[in-house]
């Protein structure tokens, strides 16, 4: 009997670009960050993802990708997946990415799931959590991809859009018609529930996000993408450094700790009412840190705290998890690189927001807008 041979679904793209040798390393970290393994061999980087196989390799003049997938939606993700993050890291440059092989039509993402708010409840003066009931969430079940994309449909719409994408791994939507979305933090999730539950931070000149989670009622529809960003490595010594925005990582990190772990939690907020309770292992000091009416963005309290700490003689005990403002972010990252000398993979850093910048903004800005300054 002649064995049946599944057709893979293949790909490739050459791409000029004289300054690749600027912009390997964030390109790398950037996929990296998008549940997808990179392990470099020979100066090629072999790329794992749950949706296929491809590789970054960096010329002289450009570089090279290859991508490799089971069915042609999952090759328009793959591509997306390592479009996206070198076209947003790179954007100033606007490269082209043209690529060759087979060819598949716009779809749905695999990773598209579709929620319905259960309940809405306000959690603190400046904090409202939203648990939506959705099927197949098992995907998002993960300890160490934290992030999701929330696409926020208007109430009582008759005929929803979702973004699809194509085969260049681009977005494109219904009637070139795009609702919002927003990267938020999953706070829980049960699976077997169907519940996943998102904790969203209300501040003052809500853009569409916020608008919509605070007018939010049971019932209302939003998609779900993703998973991304790093969790938490294990380590004996941690410290979890945020803003609003980090909260809700930073109290899910907490939870999952061994009962032995030691270090410090540093979390800013408007003022005591905005104080969460939060478990955590006993020898693992919380410090809340209140702006008093100032601005969110513009105080030093994140990285005057990180100044405090007294490291342990061993860095590789420890690890760093945190997400706050750009300027912020820059600061830390800064700190923790150059004067403690914390190797690149024992901590990660969100630069969250910007307080200059709405997020539309930041993709076109690119790297500039995101990247440690």
């Amino acid at each position: 009997m002649t064995p049946i041979i599944k057709k893979r679904y293949r790909a490739s793209a050459t791409v000029r670009f004289a300054k690749i040798g600027e912009y390997v390393e964030p390109i790398v970290e950037s996929i990296a960050t998008h549940d997808m393994t990179v392990e470099e061999a020979g100066g090629v980087h072999q790329i794992r993802s749950p949706f296929g196989d491809a590789t970054f390799e960096a010329t002289g003049n450009g570089f090279r990708l290859t991508a490799e997938a089971p069915d042609a939606g999952s090759l328009n993700r793959l591509k997306h997946a390592l479009a996206g993050p070198i076209g947003f890291i790179a954007a100033r440059e606007k490269l082209e990415i043209q690529w060759e092989g087979d060819h598949a039509e716009p779809a749905l993402p695999d990773d598209l799931r579709i929620l319905h708010v259960k309940s809405v409840e306000d959690i603190a003066p400046h904090f409202r959590r939203i648990v939506f009931l959705g099927e197949n969430l098992e995907r998002y079940d993960r300890d160490d991809q934290f992030h999701c994309r929330l696409i926020f449909q208007p109430r009582g719409i008759a005929k929803p859009r979702w973004p699809m994408l194509d085969h260049r791994g681009h977005v494109v939507w219904p009637d070139d018609k795009a609702v919002p979305t927003r990267v938020y933090t999953i706070r829980q999730i049960d699976a077997a529930s169907h519940e996943i539950t998102i904790d969203f931070a209300l501040h003052a000149n809500p853009g569409p996000a916020t608008r919509w989670a605070m007018d939010s009622q049971p019932g209302d529809l939003a998609g779900i993408l993703g998973p991304a960003a790093n969790g938490p490595k294990p380590a004996e010594f941690y410290v979890l450094v945020g803003d609003e925005t980090a909260l809700p990582g930073i109290a899910r990190i907490l939870e999952s700790l061994p009962l032995t772990a030691t270090g410090h939690a540093f979390i800013e907020v408007d003022d005591k009412t905005d104080e969460l309770p939060l478990l955590c292992p006993p020898r693992l000091a919380v410090v809340w840190l209140h702006r008093n009416g100032a601005d969110a963005g513009t105080t030093a309290l994140l990285e005057d705290s990180i100044r405090t700490i007294k490291w342990p003689e061993q860095l590789n005990t420890v690890f760093v998890w945190g997400g706050c403002e750009h300027r912020a972010f820059s600061a830390i990252h800064r700190h923790l690189k150059k004067d403690i000398g914390l190797s690149r993979d024992r901590f990660v850093l969100y630069s969250h927001w910007h307080k200059h910048l709405s997020e539309e903004e930041i993709i076109t800005t690119g790297a500039e807008a995101y990247l440690p300054q």
